[in-house]
């Protein structure tokens, strides 16, 4: 495949599109909280010395066309667009990986479908978080939390322009709230920085996040995870690794792996550790390196 960016008509959208690198295919599941595509590039350019890697925007961010509806923005419209682009680059089976929210997604794509997925990379993913779980989080982590819902009622605020409030959200996630699920918060905000800064950022998505899914529990879908799978977890990450673990434990074909200097960013916080085992992983299966 040819590098560089292009639009396809995907679903009755126009989605903006980017291949960079070369090898393997490797098509990333976008976050549907409001991230662009340069967001996820910044997390793993390093890959792309070994795979074809594939971004897209997600509908009504960066290049992609406007949303219709506010469904647009949830987790089912990145799959569908996922899929179409798989099918638009006529690719019968792909190796997929998706980070945080979108390895959470990915075990939908993955149990629904089960035939178009050679490998499937879940990088700090979980299967269930509950209201149980977000309690203990705000009791471990008060500060930010109480900081996080005070940056929530300024956003809410009226007379706070879109744009405006993409910038504050942005700032906010990546100098407060990403840092704090570093291993070294105080190291990782340049590190930060760098990794995001052609990305941009989208308030409204993420607060339909909020509202789509504030809890769920995947765990009756992971038995359904058919394709060779790797877990990855960060022993530093706000969440224990152990609950990583749980959706290796519940997949048929699923390797789990801990980086321990980690939080919930190894992708850069060990960038060589994680590109040797992406690479290790989809270089074990003959079908999957020649997807």
């Amino acid at each position: 495949m040819k590098n560089g960016p292009f639009d396809a008509e995907l679903n009755g959208f126009k989605i903006r599109c980017e291949v960079r690198g070369r090898g393997p295919v490797l098509m990333t599941l976008p976050n549907s909280w409001g991230l662009t595509r340069q967001g996820l590039r910044g997390l793993y350019r390093p890959l792309e010395r070994h795979f074809t890697m594939v971004y897209f925007d997600p509908r009504g961010m960066g290049g992609s066309g406007p949303i219709r509806r506010p469904s647009d923005m949830g987790l089912a419209a990145v799959r569908e667009d996922f899929d179409g682009l798989r099918r638009r680059l006529g690719l019968e089976r792909v190796n997929a990986i998706g980070w945080s929210n979108g390895a959470m997604n990915l075990i939908l794509l993955a149990s629904e479908r089960q035939e178009t997925l050679s490998s499937a990379i879940f990088v700090h993913g979980l299967a269930k978080f509950t209201e149980e779980d977000e309690r203990l989080l705000a009791v471990e982590h008060g500060e930010l939390f109480r900081r996080f819902e005070e940056f929530i009622r300024e956003l809410d605020g009226a007379g706070v322009p879109a744009e405006k409030a993409d910038a504050r959200f942005k700032r906010f996630y990546v100098r407060e709230y990403f840092p704090a699920c570093c291993a070294d918060p105080a190291g990782a905000v340049r590190m930060l920085e760098l990794v995001y800064r052609r990305a941009k950022f989208s308030w409204a998505h993420t607060k339909h996040s909020f509202a789509e899914l504030p809890s769920f529990d995947f765990r009756d879908r992971l038995g359904k995870v058919t394709a060779r799978s790797l877990v990855v977890a960060g022993a530093r990450d706000m969440l224990p690794p152990e609950r990583v673990r749980e959706m290796a434990e519940g997949m048929p074909s699923a390797r789990f792996v801990c980086f321990e200097r980690s939080g919930h960013f190894a992708p850069v916080e060990e960038s060589e550790a994680f590109g040797a085992a992406v690479r290790e992983f989809l270089a074990s299966d003959p079908r999957s390196a020649q997807s």
